[in-house]
């Protein structure tokens, strides 16, 4: 037995992207969006209650963004400057480290600690900053430029004994994310 499905396709130009609206009847609809810049999403909903057209109008954009982003959620992206402003805050606050008596320590401490937050922006990636957080800065730092010896081995205890570093991290909605919010705000000026 087969079922026939009657569709109706709208198509919309909403400044240079191209926006496909398919109507299956009874509350079932597909949107797709696409550009040259590499906006392509696309989502089906099975129960809208009304058709695809209202229903873009009447849902929010947080919700919308969210379909869209689909099963990715990437609809956060890591602040990198903020989560190492989080890094140098515990550092500062949190460690009982005598910092001020080995200058030439917190020298490295800090051109290592810039290398390794330019290497993150670079990546922009939440998990490149945890898997590399010791191999790529605390595993470098070079722990023999403290003279005192009992300094030495507390400093350098206390940078291995960090743990869970994935909560120095600091999110931001992502950029994808803002653009689909920004983007259901001018789709349903032009439905």
């Amino acid at each position: 037995m087969e079922t026939t499905i009657k569709e109706e396709v709208k198509h919309l130009k909403v400044e240079g992207t191209d926006v496909y609206l398919h109507e299956y009847g009874e509350g079932k609809g597909k949107l797709t969006i696409s550009n040259t810049y590499g906006h392509n999403y696309s989502h089906y909903w099975g129960a809208m209650g009304e058709s695809l057209n209202e229903f873009i109008k009447t849902i929010n954009s947080d919700y919308f963004a969210h379909k869209l982003l689909g099963y990715r959620n990437d609809s956060q992206q890591m602040d990198v400057k903020k989560t190492f402003t989080e890094l140098r805050k515990f550092f500062r606050e949190e460690m009982d480290l005598p910092f001020y008596k080995h200058m030439e320590f917190q020298k490295d401490l800090r051109e290592k600690l810039k290398d390794f937050q330019s290497d993150c922006e670079d990546m922009n990636s939440q998990e490149y900053f945890v898997y590399n957080f010791f191999p790529s800065f605390i595993n470098r730092l070079d722990y023999y430029l403290i003279d005192d010896r009992f300094d030495q081995r507390h400093i350098e205890k206390s940078f291995e004994g960090i743990s869970e570093q994935w909560h120095f991290i600091v999110t931001k909605p992502s950029d994808e994310y803002t653009w689909l919010v920004m983007f259901h705000k001018l789709l349903k000026k032009h439905l």
